[in-house]
């Protein structure tokens, strides 16, 4: 990741953080409640940073304080499960997934459930641990130990495979999915971290929103994770967006002292089935759409039928675990016919699955659109760039890895819609209901890229993502 030039930047930077923050904390108030006033309810953000020992934005971490100590836990939308790396799990040995990590939890042994041993995908193959009863506090939000029903269950993984912690990148995952992709809930009938939190009725709302950071961009350095609300600022000006589906009242950058009406598109959430047996059983296990087009430099090409539901919808899964967007093999080449400039396919295992990958002219920015659930979302030409992925063929051309991909696996969707679509949107994930599960629960959208100058600003801003 490039330094800044002076002390001086460095501070201006931090300075930025804490005020975007304090902004964004004081608008919390400005929306109304769903409960009752006498109800103890809250809403609160924290600020999500790419790991400081990481060149590239391909994961995002907030700090969660568990029993006293603050851990550094990677988002991750795609799993229910919460869980940290314990000081039993080895950071010496390069081939352990906890190598080079420098914060892990500090175990003590009145936290362990016993005869409950963890097992759950990470990285690249299978982790363990014990399940752990903690006292989690997410920036004043603090999971109570009620009794034996509310507390929360976090995981402390001992055994990790290579790479599950991205080389001390993140300490463990804050898992924000659903419960039915959970680990601890599907073997032991704990509720996650999040689950909890509802439950015990400490959000104002049975919600949460996600911003992420951009490397490279100045307009995106700072992300915000808010709970049990809407974040009240949205990086994007009214008059920039035309779809009116639904509204929120927000203030806009440039005008602090009014409100606007921000356009949200609400999503209810696509089904998928549980598991290839069962082909009727539709429950929610995934914040997941219907993924209905794909278009590239304004070559629209059609999605592939889906495989885990009987109507053979295509369900793609919303995921800020996954690094890059995945598509179905057919489906990439597609969309590469129609990349402008030189192009290179690659076929290379994903996190142990096998896939392809995309490599294509760094100074050539690239406009992929994505039709979900009817609404067509413009990925920023910037997300299409990995960053810190450059190299340069034999003619001298430089290359770069496209933010999309390939990869065999069809565990929760027929695809995976990772961190280059999640930068460029803001999403709020409402289940609806207190109860989580009464109503479909949802998923609200606002593209945050200004079609107007994605491409200006990607010519300015790439060379900020190379080497």
């Amino acid at each position: 990741m490039k330094q800044a030039g002076n002390w001086f930047g460095t501070a201006t930077l931090y300075i930025s953080f804490a005020l975007a923050l304090f902004w964004t904390l004081s608008t919390l108030s400005q929306v109304e409640n769903l409960v009752p006033d006498h109800e103890a309810v809250y809403a609160t953000s924290l600020l999500v940073h790419i790991p400081p020992n990481s060149n590239d934005d391909a994961y995002h971490i907030v700090s969660v304080d568990l029993d006293g100590q603050s851990m550094p836990l990677n988002i991750d939308t795609s799993t229910g499960d919460t869980f940290v790396a314990s000081d039993q799990c080895d950071t010496a040995n390069s081939k352990s997934g906890c190598y080079a990590l420098d914060a892990a939890f500090k175990l003590e042994e009145n936290t362990i459930i016993h005869n409950q041993k963890f097992e759950l995908e990470v990285g690249i193959g299978r982790s363990t641990g014990q399940l752990a009863t903690l006292r989690a506090n997410v920036s004043g939000l603090e999971v109570q130990i009620l009794d034996v029903k509310l507390i929360s269950y976090i995981a402390l993984i001992d055994k990790a495979m290579p790479d599950s912690f991205q080389h001390g990148s993140f300490a463990g995952i804050l898992g924000l999915g659903m419960r039915t992709s959970s680990s601890q809930w599907l073997q032991f009938q704990k509720l996650p971290l999040i689950d909890t939190l509802i439950t015990q009725g400490k959000l104002a709302k049975p919600l949460f929103s996600l911003r992420f950071p951009r490397l490279g961009d100045p307009n995106a350095m700072a992300g915000i994770f808010s709970l049990g609300e809407i974040e009240g600022r949205v990086h994007a000006e009214a008059d920039q967006i035309q779809r009116c589906r639904s509204v929120l009242v927000v203030s806009t950058p440039r005008h602090t002292n009014q409100t606007s009406l921000a356009p949200f598109d609400w999503h209810m959430l696509t089904h998928r089935k549980r598991s290839p047996e069962n082909t009727n059983d539709l429950s929610t296990s995934a914040w997941s759409v219907s993924l209905e087009g794909l278009r590239m430099n304004g070559v629209e090409s059609p999605v592939s039928q889906g495989q885990v539901r009987p109507d053979a919808k295509h369900v793609s899964v919303i995921d800020s675990g996954a690094p890059h967007i995945y598509l179905p093999t057919d489906d990439l080449h597609a969309v590469v016919k129609n990349f402008e400039g030189k192009t290179e396919v690659r076929r290379k295992s994903s996190q142990g699955f096998p896939g392809e990958e995309v490599y294509f002219e760094c100074s050539v920015p690239q406009s992929l659109e994505l039709k979900v659930n009817g609404v067509w979302y413009l990925v920023d030409p910037l997300d299409m760039l990995v960053s810190h992925s450059s190299h340069t063929a034999e003619d001298g051309t430089v290359m770069c890895r496209a933010g999309i991909g390939s990869r065999q696996s069809a565990k929760l969707g027929d695809s995976v819609l990772g961190m280059p679509f999640l930068r460029s949107v803001f999403t709020i994930y409402d289940y609806m209901s207190t109860d989580m599960f009464s109503k479909t629960p949802r998923l609200g959208l606002l593209s945050l890229v200004d079609q107007r100058l994605a491409k200006s600003r990607y010519v300015d801003l790439y060379t900020n993502r190379l080497p």
